[in-house]
């Protein structure tokens, strides 16, 4: 869900994609250079391997175990893990029917990159900050806005019955051990319906005997981290893992204060952010039970705080304003051996619980907070309170479906039951709450089947899901506008289908096509209101959209590519509009996005790997509210790049090196703020570089900078207290990292 303002819309040129390369010429010329060799020598290397060592390693990574090293080689262990598991990786990518990313954590070891950054590094995926470390992120997908993306942590949904994108801040990066992220179609047992793919959030889990790592870092501007994760076998079959992590950042970058003369240089002078520090604490447990039966019971419960204070916009001050959150899970799974394949199917029950806790507060101390919210900044000692309670129970049980070698199936039923209870306090102005309640309940289901076709296969895929949605508010009085909310009951019934066809070649390649449909159900601020804020929309329709993609995989030797075009269209989108008191949501928004995404890796030597990844897409506004319609989305680049290159190990140490690189874009639908501001750059090149020594005697320290130059990438925001506040400065410079670690 986006937010728009009554404004006039005004349009600026943007200077387009092909002027970068004239001044990013540097970066990306040598990024063409490190691709070219690599070719080179993967090349000779194809010609010079034979079949029987290609199996040779095939077989030495499946029989790898991916455990934490216990002996002084520990630097030689922890490289040969870390090409096994990238190439048991590669093999899941190369057989999957659609499209997929998959990222490990050592993709992000040793730097201060948050959840949303990391996810953004993949094709087709891209980040909005609003501040530095801890402020509200989200991410957009093939186009697709945050709302319509399903976030789920160890199974379970963490977008809000209340409507919006998921605050990808709250969760530590620390607790995740694996990330999945579909960017077409929705598999069934995540639902089977969402507009804009899934993020699959997976948590660290026990190490299978007994290990401690602990974890320590300092950074720019005030960064500061201590982690420790411990696994202990109690016996053959229970064995308990555990961790910690604290973080604090005090995001007190420089940046250029214009002194809201923006045409008058003279006055212009050098400041520093003010009330933009975060701090947060998590800890979780995750017992694990194998069962005589060849089961496997798998449980976690974890807990987190956090809080966030919120800067003002340039030109102003903020003294109290902050953000805090309170998250807490918990997860049981059943799951089981799959040598049992041969009964015909496997059962699979998970039941969880989570409660999601947001609180924001502000007085008339804080500049950028009162022309939003009741001009509170015009009283004396006025305060607002605004906190949020989401709840929600899930239930889900999925079954795998084994007909024969060639014909398989996956079948999820799955239960929720969401709560809001919201509760306003403040001086300034009456207000009123009224607490709403969601249920829901779905059946997804896959097929799949393979024909033996020549030297490979032919394969089909179909699924759809139908739903049942219950939206339900016990209604209230808005004193503000004097309004009453009836208590209101709507049932609804989305739905998608998808469908495909595959031709693969067993452990090399893999040609594919998809198409889906997708709808999805308004949330309940969208429908009934909040808080006083949100006038409601009872009448709001569905979320639709269409998806479809092609692509293919190559995987020979020390190769990897992979390409997929695609086209995503949505139609009917929520949007809230607002005149700067009041919001209303509404059925504007209409989005077509087309594009095409590379990724290319290659290994020309053993000790090498090189690594583009990029994506060319035309994000196109269809909205004809408010004249948006032919603009370009908000926060979509047309080009984005990412080029990598890794060494090692040497003795233990591991250098790297990456250029991230995105064309202008913008940040409101009515193409104003654009990214970067100047109209003469022709897009971001950021630089970035890290080192980590694993010394062998179960130590390891590391050392990262990001967006190592003299400039802070910055972009003009109206401050919005209920996505957690803005930072103008988008991407500070220089954001060092040293980390230190011990493990046995």
């Amino acid at each position: 869900m986006s937010t728009v303002f009554f404004e006039p819309s005004r349009k600026r040129g943007s200077g387009g994609v092909f002027p970068v390369f004239k001044s990013c010429f540097h970066g990306v010329f040598f990024s063409c250079v490190l691709l070219i060799a690599a070719l080179q020598q993967s090349a000779f290397c194809l010609d010079i391997v034979s079949e029987s060592e290609s199996s040779a390693e095939e077989r030495q990574s499946d029989s790898i175990s991916t455990n934490l090293p216990q002996s002084n080689d520990s630097a030689e262990i922890s490289a040969l893990e870390k090409m096994a598991v990238t190439a048991l990786r590669r093999q899941k990518l190369l057989e999957a029917s659609h499209s997929l990313s998959i990222i490990r954590k050592d993709e992000w070891a040793a730097t201060n990159k948050s959840l949303a950054d990391i996810i953004a590094e993949q094709t087709g995926v891209q980040t909005r900050r609003y501040g530095g470390t801890g402020s509200f992120q989200s991410v957009t997908v093939r186009g697709v806005q945050g709302d319509n993306v399903l976030v789920l942590l160890d199974g379970i949904p963490l977008n809000s019955a209340m409507g919006g994108a998921v605050d990808l801040s709250a969760i530590n990066p620390d607790r995740i051990g694996e990330i999945e992220v579909f960017k077409g179609i929705t598999p069934a047992e995540f639902g089977g319906n969402s507009i804009g793919g899934v993020i699959n959030l997976k948590s660290r889990t026990s190490a299978g005997q007994n290990s401690f790592n602990a974890n320590t870092a300092i950074g720019a501007y005030g960064y500061r981290k201590f982690s420790a994760e411990a696994n202990h076998p109690f016996s053959d079959r229970f064995q308990l893992f555990g961790s910690v992590s604290s973080t604090f950042s005090g995001n007190d970058w420089p940046y250029l204060d214009r002194n809201k003369t923006y045409a008058n240089s003279s006055d212009d002078r050098i400041r520093t952010v003010e009330n933009h520090a975060y701090s947060s604490f998590d800890a979780r447990l995750h017992p694990t039970l194998e069962l005589k039966n060849g089961r496997t019971l798998s449980s976690g419960i974890a807990y987190s705080v956090s809080g966030a204070e919120i800067p003002a916009e340039e030109g102003y001050v903020n003294r109290t304003a902050e953000f805090k959150q309170k998250l807490f899970d918990f997860t049981a799974r059943l799951s089981g051996d799959k040598l049992q394949q041969n009964h015909g199917f496997l059962l699979t029950p998970e039941i969880a619980f989570l409660q999601w806790d947001n609180n924001t507060f502000w007085t008339s101390q804080d500049e950028s907070m009162g022309p939003d919210m009741g001009d509170i900044s015009t009283m004396n000692n006025a305060w607002i309170d605004i906190g949020s309670v989401f709840k929600t129970f899930h239930l889900s049980c999925i079954a795998d479906l084994f007909f024969s070698e060639f014909l398989m199936g996956r079948v999820s039923l799955q239960g929720r039951h969401s709560e809001i209870e919201t509760e306003t306090k403040s001086s300034g102005y009456p207000v009123s709450d009224w607490p709403g309640n969601s249920q829901e309940i779905s059946l997804s289901g896959d097929i799949d089947g393979l024909i033996p076709a020549g030297p490979g296969s032919f394969g089909i895929t179909a699924g759809g899901t139908v739903k049942g949605v219950r939206s339900a508010t016990d209604g209230g009085v808005n004193e503000r506008l004097k309004i009453t909310v009836k208590p209101s009951l709507d049932i609804e019934y989305p739905w998608a289908a998808h469908a495909g066809i595959q031709w693969r070649i067993e452990n090399v390649f893999n040609l594919f096509v998809n198409a889906a449909r997708y709808s999805n159900v308004p949330g309940l601020r969208e429908k009934f209101g909040l808080n006083g804020t949100v006038l409601p929309s009872p009448g709001l329709k569905e979320e639709t959209g269409t998806t479809i993609e092609g692509g293919a995989r190559l995987l020979k030797s020390k190769t990897w590519v992979e390409a997929v075009v695609f086209r995503t269209e949505t139609q009917n989108g929520v949007v809230m509009s607002s005149d700067g008191r009041m919001a209303k949501a509404g059925n504007f928004a209409s989005t077509l996005t087309t594009g095409l995404e590379t990724s290319l890796r290659v290994r020309p030597l053993s000790f090498i790997e090189t690594e583009v990844r990029a994506t060319l897409q035309k994000a196109e506004n269809r909205s004809h509210y408010n004249g948006y319609y032919g603009n370009r989305l908000p926060n979509e680049p047309d080009l984005s790049v990412l080029a990598r290159i890794s060494f090692g190990p040497f003795k233990g140490i591991e250098p790297e090196y990456w250029l991230d690189y995105k064309s202008p874009f913008f940040r409101d639908p009515g193409n104003v703020s654009r990214v970067p501001d100047d109209p003469d750059k022709p897009g971001m090149l950021f630089h970035n570089a890290r080192i980590i020594w694993k010394t062998g005697r179960n130590f390891d320290l590391g050392l990262s900078i990001r967006n190592f130059s003299r400039i802070s990438l910055r972009s003009e925001e109206m401050i919005r207290s209920y996505e957690s506040g803005y930072s103008w400065i988008l991407y500070p410079s220089n954001e060092w990292l040293i980390t230190a670690g011990y493990s046995f």
